[in-house]
């Protein structure tokens, strides 16, 4: 986050953009002061770019896992206003952990990082060589079979408990499919989806 003062918003906001080259629309800012006296005028904003939280998680993660002595590269990307790191270490079995609990974890905690530092909730996603991308494709793989299953014997099917960003894949592609419906029933790492027929 960067703080920037000036007598008005869009000198302020002008000011910004020149120090950090980017265009108005690539700026995420908060108005923190803003005083109008007879004589004075002031504004302070803070604010960030996408490359800036892009940076910080990039950081963050190194940090995190250095400090527990893996050795890491990440490659990080912005697409569809999220924010995408891919991690490669030198041992990626145990940070993906059982099912991917480990990796789960180390996104929770990210998040909340991101969203302390820039005071937003802002969309990243964590994977470590691959394996969130795989694992949506085979969840989704199992989505579209269930799902012709379903529409071939109109019984409703119930799976097993998953993964919120696992049951929002079948949730997406379910809701492609057409006279098909889901629904999460459960608590906590008990939820499940159930697909069911309708007219």
């Amino acid at each position: 986050m960067k703080t920037y003062e000036g007598k008005t918003v869009d000198e302020v906001v002008q000011l910004a953009c020149q120090d950090l080259g980017i265009t108005p629309d690539q700026l995420n800012y908060e108005i923190i002061e803003e005083k109008r006296g007879l004589f004075s005028k002031k504004v302070i904003i803070e604010c960030y770019t996408e490359s800036m939280v892009q940076d910080f998680l990039e950081n963050y993660i190194r940090k995190i896992l250095s400090d527990m002595e893996f050795t890491v590269e990440t490659v990080s990307y912005i697409q569809n206003e999220r924010i995408y790191c891919n991690i490669n270490t030198d041992n990626n079995s145990i940070l993906i952990g059982k099912n991917g609990v480990i990796l789960r974890a180390l996104n929770f905690i990210a998040k909340n990082a991101v969203q302390n530092q820039f005071k937003k909730r802002i969309e990243i996603s964590i994977d470590i060589n691959g394996y969130k991308e795989n694992r949506y494709k085979k969840v989704s793989s199992m989505a579209k079979r269930l799902g012709k299953q379903v529409l071939r014997s109109k019984v409703a099917v119930k799976l097993d408990p998953l993964p919120a960003d696992e049951r929002k894949v079948i949730h997406q592609v379910i809701s492609e499919m057409g006279h098909l419906k889901t629904e999460s029933q459960g608590e906590g790492k008990n939820r499940f989806i159930t697909i069911s027929y309708v007219e």
